[in-house]
């Protein structure tokens, strides 16, 4: 009896508190229709051992189904695929397992979840203890929960053989599109960068949706009418990159972004805004735009600073893939300031004004060097090696990492100078062997019309 009581409260705190403690236009770590994994590392061989981990919650009773996609650092998809979420369900996905292996996360909605692997039925997703809660599923009988008809053939991914859900193909295309090397499957061009050390990198989006589909998220079909986007703020998760081989590994809350079907006008910056052409049919908040950070390159950690950075184009492509080695159109990113504080606000600008910005690089870039910080869509970038030369020890960083598209193309001028971004940063320790990751604090959002004053007079 007891255990029925604390079921019934825990399920209307969870029905409750997803909206209550919400706040529009904010990064906060509530239920929401989707997330972002800002960054990601696997590596491919034997000579460094790196893997990143993440999961999908659902904070509902409510059965639903995520929707995951794969990004290069290009911002172009590899593979997208489905996780069919029973209420309260969580799913935990290696990206070792799914470039090395091949292997997603087996799921199943009722119809199909009928001891496919093993006796009895609702073996692949269970749905609770006992037969109590069917409408943790989705069930026939019950009309408040779907049927999920677009996961008859989709789910189980792997037809309950309990192989490797990825052909040689599609291996061949994810290892290959998120190393920077060309594949036939793209055209023979390339969805990322090439860094040369069989490391894959990119970024991964979960989506609320109504129904499994085979939909990239850069496809019309997929947002609007008739489309398979659900607005219900009802996913949550976690991340973790872990650096076997160094002894160090760092975490956090996937980026949580709300969605609101009454709150986004078009012409309004939108999470998903550059591939609905600026109308926010997508419904989703952007993220920040301006950030503050820590760094630490010395003392207790001594291994320095890494800054995760995470972009928004704002450019809408319809090809498959970029040239090799040249890139996107709108590489590399620009960004309007980048100042370094010591502890005693003494400040450096560093880095390069987009064009028409304010003047006077401190101290100059070298000559032939392009100064552009954070040229992709997604990168870890350590402060003090490359562009990021900080002239102090310790302090906070303002990254004002706002630009204005211009490409030629059709997408140019789409949301004015404002761009949406996210950062990470992670503080490492040799002598310590242990690392911290903490995202960045927010100081405006892309929702603003207007980009926040420049920090002057350095």
């Amino acid at each position: 009896m007891r255990k029925t009581v604390l079921l019934v409260a825990l399920t209307s705190l969870l029905a409750l508190g997803g909206q209550s403690f919400a706040e529009l236009c904010t990064v906060d770590a509530v239920p929401a229709a989707t997330l972002l994994l800002p960054y990601f590392e696997v590596s491919l061989d034997d000579t460094s051992d790196v893997n990143t981990l993440f999961s999908v919650n659902n904070a509902s009773a409510a059965p639903t189904v995520a929707h995951v996609t794969l990004w290069g650092d290009w911002s172009l998809p590899s593979i997208d695929f489905d996780i069919f979420l029973t209420g309260y369900d969580v799913q935990t996905v290696s990206l070792d397992a799914v470039f090395n292996g091949g292997n997603l996360p087996i799921t199943a909605h009722s119809t199909n979840d009928q001891g496919q692997f093993v006796a009895p039925a609702d073996s692949i997703s269970p749905h609770g203890v006992t037969s109590a809660n069917p409408e943790w599923d989705s069930a026939p009988d019950n009309p408040l929960n779907p049927l999920f008809p677009g996961c008859n053939s989709n789910l189980p991914l792997d037809g309950g053989q309990g192989g490797p859900v990825l052909d040689q193909d599609l291996l061949d295309r994810i290892r290959n599109g998120h190393t920077g090397v060309a594949d036939a499957s793209f055209g023979g061009g390339c969805i990322g960068s090439a860094y040369g050390d069989n490391i894959a990198r990119g970024y991964i989006t979960v989506d609320n949706v109504i129904d499994c589909n085979l939909f990239f998220p850069n496809q019309d079909g997929y947002f609007g009418t008739g489309g398979f986007v659900s607005d219900v703020n009802q996913l949550w998760g976690d991340y973790f990159i872990i650096n076997a081989t160094d002894g160090f590994a760092y975490g956090d809350n996937l980026v949580h972004v709300e969605a609101d079907a009454n709150a986004f006008a078009p012409g309004d910056y939108t999470f998903y805004g550059r591939y609905v052409d600026g109308l926010a049919t997508d419904n989703r908040e952007p993220l920040g735009s301006t950030w503050g950070t820590r760094y630490l390159n010395g003392g207790g950690f001594d291994g320095g600073t890494d800054l995760v950075v995470w972009r928004d184009s704002k450019f809408d492509s319809t090809a498959e893939a970029f040239t090799c080695g040249a890139g996107p159109d709108w590489f590399p990113l620009n960004e309007t300031q980048i100042v370094a504080f010591d502890e005693q606000e003494t400040a450096t600008e560093i880095c390069l004004p987009e064009p028409g910005g304010i003047g006077g690089v401190s101290p100059p870039p070298d000559p032939g060097v392009d100064p552009t910080c954070f040229p992709l869509e997604t990168g870890r970038y350590t402060v003090n090696e490359g562009e990021l030369l900080v002239p102090y020890d310790f302090g906070w960083m303002y990254l004002n990492l706002n630009f204005t598209l211009s490409t030629g193309g059709q997408n140019d001028g789409l949301f004015g100078d404002i761009a949406q971004s996210f950062v990470t940063t992670n503080l490492d320790s040799f002598a310590a062997n242990l690392s911290v990751g903490f995202a960045a604090i927010e100081l405006t959002s892309a929702c603003s019309d207007a980009n926040p004053v420049i920090v002057g007079n350095l």
